[in-house]
């Protein structure tokens, strides 16, 4: 798919607002010139990130959903004392995600509100950007655009009491109505496509005598929210993200949850005793609290758990994992070590350890398409440009493969995968999908000039250590699990 039909397609998924068919979706990519066929149109809607499906054949996209829906948060005693609020995590889902907390446009009265730079505690900071998920939240507050003193890579040694972050004055906001401890501020989006949000003051009205009407929806939102997370727990599993757990919640349960007197999830995560923040391998999730999250559950589908993990990896591939493989192959000949004479077997084999994976016209479909993408790599290959990332590229695949190899083996081996320790499950999928971008990241070649190499290099340094803590465990409970499988006859 050229560049020009991307534009396309996500200029249309990431400004729609009203729902739409995937008869309306085609039509409007063929009257801009983008060639796709219905079928592919119809794959486009159903696997993209920006579109939920509805049960009535119709779509809707994440800026129809979100754009000016109520959402809000209460500033806490320091920002409020220091006169300026931090975004962090609470625009999450509302907003584009593809847009960083920093970057958000607030608007007050429909006039802009510039953003400064202040120091913060870090547990402050630590509390407002957890719902991007541990082994993500650190990486948010190093790279704020005002943070000049410290970076990612000097965790490993410590993490400073104060940091400076990108905030908003909150007079600003408030156009100098006075604002204390309870007030919230009140928000929505008004252009989902470029992170544009409203932000208003909303008095806390405090009574002896009388609970306020305000308060009282509140105690229902909350209601609302807690019973909509512990049911979409069974419907959906972890999923990929927070982010998208709650917006399967926010979507669901649109009329409940849009409300002006809303609540705001880190403040229902501080009062509810039935959900938590629970480890999910290298990350975490929103869960059952004190449950530890597992690979297989409701959501799986019974019955499917033999092949589950195969599936997870086939779903995960993309093309440049491919393109990378070949060109590696082909740095390697140009380096003499590798010769012309060695066919593509070995490279089908990077991809699917496990042939079983596939059959044998299958095979010789991959075999078919590996050639033509080697001999158009080989045409546009630039060797000079390919040796800054090449070591770096070769180091990820060495580890690609050792993953795939263990992920084939255990999801070929006849056993269901809930047997396995379903942690170590979980964190070997995430490695997997980790490299897997490393690699689209590696073959971008507009990023080539300014790869990160520092960073990659210490992100692998920590999924090269997590693979070998459970790849032990794994292979001893396959072990295990195969002895178990064998009867003794006298």
């Amino acid at each position: 798919m050229d560049f020009k039909t991307n534009d396309i397609i996500e200029k249309y998924l990431t400004t729609q607002l009203a729902a739409f068919t995937s008869a309306d979706f085609y039509k409007y990519l063929k009257s801009h010139g983008a060639k796709v066929s219905k079928r592919d149109a119809l794959e486009i809607l159903e696997f993209s990130e920006y579109v939920f499906s509805r049960t009535d054949n119709m779509f809707e996209t994440k800026a129809g959903i979100f754009t000016n829906r109520w959402f809000s948060f209460k500033p806490s005693r320091e920002e409020i004392e220091k006169g300026y609020v931090i975004i962090g995590h609470r625009c999450i889902p509302f907003v584009n995600s593809e847009i960083l907390p920093d970057n958000i446009t607030v608007i007050a009265e429909d006039e802009f509100v510039e953003s400064t730079s202040a120091e913060f505690s870090m547990n402050l900071a630590l509390d407002t950007f957890s719902l991007f998920g541990e082994g993500y939240i650190l990486s948010y507050i190093y790279n704020d655009k005002n943070n000049k003193s410290f970076d990612l890579s000097s965790v490993q040694y410590s993490i400073p009491q104060e940091i400076t972050l990108t905030c908003w004055p909150l007079d600003k906001i408030t156009h100098g109505v006075p604002f204390k401890y309870g007030d919230r501020i009140l928000c929505r989006v008004r252009n989902w496509y470029d992170g544009v949000v409203e932000m208003r003051a909303q008095q806390n009205v405090l009574s002896e005598l009388v609970i306020s009407d305000a308060a009282l929806q509140r105690e229902e939102w909350y209601t609302h929210f807690e019973n909509g997370l512990l049911d979409s727990f069974d419907r959906y599993g972890p999923v990929s993200s927070i982010e998208e757990q709650l917006s399967l919640l926010f979507l669901e349960h649109q009329n409940q949850l849009f409300i002006r007197n809303c609540g705001s999830v880190e403040e229902f995560l501080a009062h509810t005793t039935k959900i938590a923040f629970e480890p999910y391998g290298l990350e975490s999730r929103i869960w059952r609290k004190g449950e530890s999250v597992p690979y297989i559950g409701k959501w799986n589908g019974r019955g499917v758990e033999r092949g589950m993990l195969l599936t997870d990896m086939a779903l995960t591939l993309t093309p440049q994992v491919i393109d990378a493989i070949l060109e590696d192959r082909i740095y390697d000949k140009n380096c003499g070590r590798t010769n012309d004479s060695e066919g593509f077997d070995e490279v089908v084999k990077k991809i699917f350890p496990n042939m079983a994976m596939i059959s044998p016209s299958e095979r010789r479909l991959v075999l078919l398409n590996i050639e033509k993408r080697n001999d158009i790599l080989q045409k546009m290959y630039n060797q000079f440009s390919d040796y800054s990332i090449a070591r770096m590229r070769k180091r990820i695949l060495s580890l690609f493969t050792r993953v795939s190899e263990l992920f084939c083996e255990i999801g070929g081996s006849g056993i269901d995968a809930n047997t396995f320790p379903q942690q170590e499950l979980v964190i070997l999928s995430q490695i997997y999908r980790q490299l897997v971008r490393l690699l689209e990241e590696v073959e971008n070649v507009y990023m080539r000039p300014h790869f990160p190499e520092e960073a990659v290099s210490l992100s692998l340094d920590g999924l090269e250590e997590a693979f070998d803590d459970i790849s032990v465990t794994l292979y001893s409970a396959l072990e295990c699990n195969r002895f178990k499988g064998f009867e003794i006859v006298n």
